[in-house]
């Protein structure tokens, strides 16, 4: 009688090991370097794909930042870490790898995307999010329009570019001074200013323009482009200075604060006008934050950048998160001793001093942080969120 020999288990290393137990602190210990990240365990799934199916946002995190492929599939089955995020319910993760360029539109070897693979689990939420994300496909659309397969245009555009723009689009940050902090990091702003606009534009005028129209995502779109279009005439009208230069010059000249103003007026003036110049006027939520704006002088609390992102993603925010008082990034840390003028990073603070300086002592009283907890910033993008539900 013949006996036979049971199959060897198929031992994990030690990396994918902790990874599938959602030892974080442990996998992170094994990950430090692009080649770990290059890793397969024994089925030939990658180290991002692993993280994304079992929901470790770090791990996820962590990954991408050494260099892993958001858009890589398996070798049988063809699935993408956005997949695996998607089937494991994990919301953050499927956002994550979506702004990092994950393609919604990839299909698996039975011709599923991520969107249905969430819908057939009942993981809607995902469903949501991947849905109504700015992909990076409507960009390149717009940024590298193609017949038949092939690009038809001109000129070769980087793939610098495309992620710029996809990050431009896909921000929920809307502040005027973050869109230039964001102009001027990028060295090619003004070079690409016309194609920057362009994509923009035509994937703003898409929100509105389909079958379920999107005001909120309109609304965002429409302010990130106006005042990326601002910038751009201001760099180009003081040809004296780098790009870099000017556009962080006109971040200073709408920053500056008025003796006895309670916010900064040019800032508040140049938000107002974005509003105003909204061109879908018969828009619902348009005509509501006209109307919300109108009672407030200019100058004065609530600021437009309070009433936009109460429009924009709800009163709860507004009430309970602290926004930098430069950039209008949320959960703002820091404070100046004296006024207890909140800042998101020393950046802000730095870039700040020479206004601040000189108002400082009549802001005193006037940025009293409210009693109310601050919202957590996991919180806070939790809300967030629920714009794309």
């Amino acid at each position: 009688m013949s006996s036979s020999t049971p199959p060897e288990e198929v031992k994990q290393s030690p990396l994918f090991e902790a990874i599938s137990k959602n030892e974080t602190e442990k996998a992170l210990e094994l990950l430090k370097t692009k080649e770990q990240a290059k890793e397969r365990d024994a089925s030939g799934m990658s180290v991002l794909a692993s993280a994304a199916y079992r929901g470790n946002l770090t791990l996820v995190e962590k990954a991408i930042e050494l260099g892993c492929d958001v858009n890589e599939k398996t070798e049988d089955t063809l699935y993408t870490p956005l997949m695996f995020a998607a089937l494991s319910g994990a919301q953050d993760v499927c956002r994550l790898l979506m702004d990092s360029g994950a393609r919604m539109y990839c299909v698996n070897s039975i011709g599923k995307t991520a969107s249905e693979l969430a819908a057939f689990v009942s993981h809607h939420e995902c469903v949501a999010i991947i849905n109504n994300h700015i992909s990076i496909e409507l960009v390149e659309e717009f940024l590298r329009p193609k017949v038949n397969g092939e690009y038809v245009g001109e000129e070769v555009y980087p793939d610098e570019l495309l992620h710029f723009i996809h990050s431009l689009c896909g921000s929920h940050e809307v502040h005027p001074v973050k869109i230039i902090f964001r102009f001027s990091k990028y060295p090619d702003s003004l070079k690409y200013k016309k194609k920057i606009l362009y994509v923009i534009d035509r994937v703003f005028e898409r929100q509105l323009r389909c079958k379920e129209s999107n005001e909120i995502m309109s609304l965002k779109l429409w302010l990130i482009l106006f005042f990326m279009r601002e910038t751009s005439k201001y760099v180009e009208s003081n040809k004296d200075k780098t790009p870099e230069e000017a556009s962080l010059h006109y971040a200073k000249i709408i920053s500056q604060w008025q003796e006895g103003d309670e916010i900064r007026r040019g800032l508040d003036v140049l938000l107002r006008n974005a509003v105003a110049s909204f061109p879908y006027k018969h828009s619902l939520l348009h005509d509501t934050l006209e109307k919300a704006l109108r009672k407030t002088p200019i100058g004065q609390r609530p600021s437009a950048y309070e009433y936009i992102i109460q429009s924009l993603f709800g009163q709860r925010i507004v009430a309970v998160c602290q926004f930098c008082s430069v950039c209008g990034h949320p959960g703002a840390k820091k404070r100046c001793p004296t006024c207890k003028l909140a800042y998101c990073s020393q950046e802000c603070q730095k870039f700040d001093w020479p206004i601040h300086k000189k108002v400082c002592a009549s802001l005193k009283g006037n940025q009293e942080i409210s009693a109310e907890d601050n919202m957590s910033l996991d919180d806070l993008q939790a809300q967030i969120s629920q714009i794309d539900a």
